[in-house]
C-alpha cells in the first residue's frame, strides 16, 4: 500500500474537491486525511455536509501521542465513514492543534505508511518551509495541484523548487485543473519540468459536489472531470504498486 500527498502552491486550485474526488472513485480500501496546517474543515464541513466527528481526527491522534499509545494502532478508531471502503481522518480542530502537533509528525507518517491500505493525504497548500517532512519521507508520490492561470503558475513558480527539493523530481508531478484557460500542460510541464501526472476538466459544478456537498449535475460519474479523476487515479494506483514511474502528460 502506499501514502501519496495532494497539495498546492496557493489560489484554492481544488485540491480538497480532488482528494475527495479520488478516494470515492479509487478501486480499492482507502483512507482520506486532512492534513492541512491551515485548519478549515472543507470535508466535514463541505461533503460531509457539516457532520460532527465526535473527537475523531488529528486530534484524537495528538491525545494517543500524549498518552504514548501506538498511532498506528489508533489510526482506524480517529476516522468518520466517507463511503463503502473509504474513510477519512479529520484535520485539525482548531489552529493552536497545528504547533502542539509537531512532535506528533513522525509517528503520524509511520501509522499512516503502516495502514494496510492506500492514504490519500490532503496537505493542503505548501508552506514556506515546503510539505510535512515526514510525510515526504514515507510517500510514494507527490500531487502538486494547479490552475493554468498565470496567477497560480507564479505561485507554483514559488513553491514547487521546495517540494522537488525535498521528494525529488521523480516523485513529483502537476495536476492541471482547467488545462488551455490559457495555458496548456504540455507548456507547463516544460516551463517546470516537472511531468504533469493527469489533467483534470473545467467543470466547476461537478467539482463542487466533491468540494462543498453541493447538489449532483445531472450524469456526474460520467463527466469529464470524473473521467479525469478515475484517469489520474489510475495512474497514482500504478505507482503505489511499485511499477515503473508515471509517464509525464506533454499534450497542450
Amino acid at each position: 500500500m502506499s501514502v501519496l500527498l495532494l497539495a498546492s502552491a496557493g489560489h484554492a486550485p481544488g485540491v480538497s474537491a480532488l482528494g475527495v474526488a479520488l478516494a470515492l472513485t479509487w478501486p480499492d480500501p482507502v483512507l482520506l486525511v486532512d492534513a492541512d496546517r491551515e485548519p478549515d474543515q472543507t470535508v466535514l464541513a463541505g461533503y460531509l455536509q457539516g457532520v460532527d466527528p465526535g473527537g475523531r481526527g488529528l486530534g484524537g491522534l495528538l491525545q494517543a501521542h500524549r498518552e504514548r499509545r501506538p498511532l498506528a494502532s489508533a489510526l482506524e478508531a480517529m476516522t468518520v465513514p466517507l463511503a463503502e471502503g473509504c474513510d477519512f481522518l479529520p484535520g485539525f480542530s482548531h489552529p493552536g492543534m497545528v504547533s502542539l502537533f509537531t512532535p506528533a509528525w513522525t509517528d503520524f507518517a509511520h501509522a499512516l505508511e503502516a495502514a494496510g491500505r492506500t492514504v490519500l493525504v490532503d496537505a493542503g497548500r505548501i508552506g514556506p518551509g515546503g510539505l510535512p517532512p515526514d510525510l515526504v519521507t514515507v510517500c510514494s508520490g507527490v500531487v502538486v495541484v494547479t490552475r493554468s492561470r498565470l496567477v497560480d503558475l507564479a505561485a507554483l513558480r514559488l513553491y514547487l523548487p521546495l517540494v522537488v527539493a525535498a521528494a525529488g523530481a521523480e516523485r513529483v508531478g502537476l495536476a492541471v485543473v482547467g488545462p488551455g484557460r490559457p495555458y496548456g500542460s504540455g507548456e507547463i510541464a516544460h516551463r517546470f519540468g516537472v511531468p504533469v501526472w493527469g489533467k483534470l476538466a473545467w467543470q466547476p459544478a461537478e467539482a463542487e459536489v466533491f468540494a462543498s456537498g453541493a447538489p449532483e449535475p445531472r450524469r456526474l460519474m460520467t463527466s469529464a472531470y470524473v473521467a479525469d479523476v478515475r484517469a489520474l487515479g489510475g495512474a497514482l494506483a500504478e505507482r503505489g504498486a511499485g511499477r515503473r514511474g508515471l509517464p509525464g502528460e506533454e499534450c497542450i
